[in-house]
């Protein structure tokens, strides 16, 4: 990026200060730092970091001089009687950052965890990964309990079960965010993803809703009575709702995950709109000035 033009490289500053002052604004907690963020370079990454009222973490980007991180590793968060170690990663880019060394996710995580558990209930992971540093990753097993992915576009409805590490998606281009819920009824006993099972639940109890708003308030008995199929499936749904509810009901540590896309249900949040169209008129006016 250092060869980048003089334009691209103000709409990324520009860009960058907006994004944090926005993460400031909606009460962001902490921040992993990835190889991409060095685009503007190093120096401005770390004046970025003096703005944000929230921590910048990174376990593996190291001062290639003397190969200690120019981040904190991890970041240690009480939330009630509980507390929660949030590691940051980031796989390697494709050409060098000066002054930057990114040492291996997987080998760092090996060294760290270890002294963190001793520390903290959970191990949250944030990793930013590409495709190649994701396969690896994955091929091992670590004592942590849920990994936050990013860096590719991938995204998932649900938790996903690796090596007993709860995997959560929401993409790479902001246009979801992911939110896990868990209800921690018995410290001793393993949390239990329930994602799916509520991902089910919420599609029976739409259905359900659907044909009483079509019968008008008359008993679905009644108002389907001459449509025996749609009957069956009334009663197959009620049946599954009443049978997840029951199993979710037994479940000690229930963990669920729910990914909401920004589209156009969600409203502008004016105090983020009115940030936006702030830097849309700064990029403008740079645009005309050239």
């Amino acid at each position: 990026m250092q060869n980048a033009p003089a334009s691209d490289v103000k709409k990324r500053v520009e860009t960058a200060r907006t994004m944090i002052d926005a993460y400031n604004a909606i009460g962001y907690q902490v921040y992993n730092v990835s190889s991409k963020d060095f685009a503007a370079g190093r120096f401005f990454l770390k004046e970025l970091q003096q703005t944000a009222k929230f921590p910048f973490i990174s376990a593996n980007i190291l001062d290639s001089l003397t190969r200690r991180p120019i981040f904190k590793p991890y970041i240690i968060k009480k939330v009630s009687k509980k507390k929660f170690g949030i590691v940051g990663i980031t796989s390697k880019p494709a050409k060098k950052i000066p002054g930057i060394v990114i040492a291996s996710p997987d080998s760092t995580l090996e060294k760290i965890i270890p002294e963190l558990r001793k520390k903290v209930d959970y191990i949250i992971v944030l990793a930013n990964l590409d495709r190649i540093a994701e396969e690896d990753f994955f091929k091992k097993s670590f004592d942590v309990d849920f990994v936050l992915m990013s860096g590719s576009y991938r995204y998932s409805n649900n938790l996903e079960d690796k090596n007993s590490m709860l995997v959560a998606r929401c993409g790479s281009i902001g246009k979801y965010m992911g939110i896990i819920k868990f209800d921690l009824k018995n410290p001793d006993v393993k949390l239990t993803d329930i994602s799916r099972a509520e991902a089910q639940l919420s599609y029976a109890r739409k259905r359900l809703d659907s044909f009483a708003k079509a019968a008008k308030g008359k008993p679905v008995e009644i108002f389907y009575a001459n449509q025996p199929s749609v009957l069956s499936t009334i009663k197959s749904m009620k049946a599954q709702v009443q049978i997840l509810t029951n199993e979710n009901a037994r479940v000690a540590n229930p963990v669920s995950y729910d990914l909401i896309a920004f589209d156009e249900t969600i409203p502008d949040d004016q105090q983020i709109r009115a940030k936006l169209n702030e830097l849309k008129q700064r990029l403008n006016s740079a645009r005309n000035r050239r």
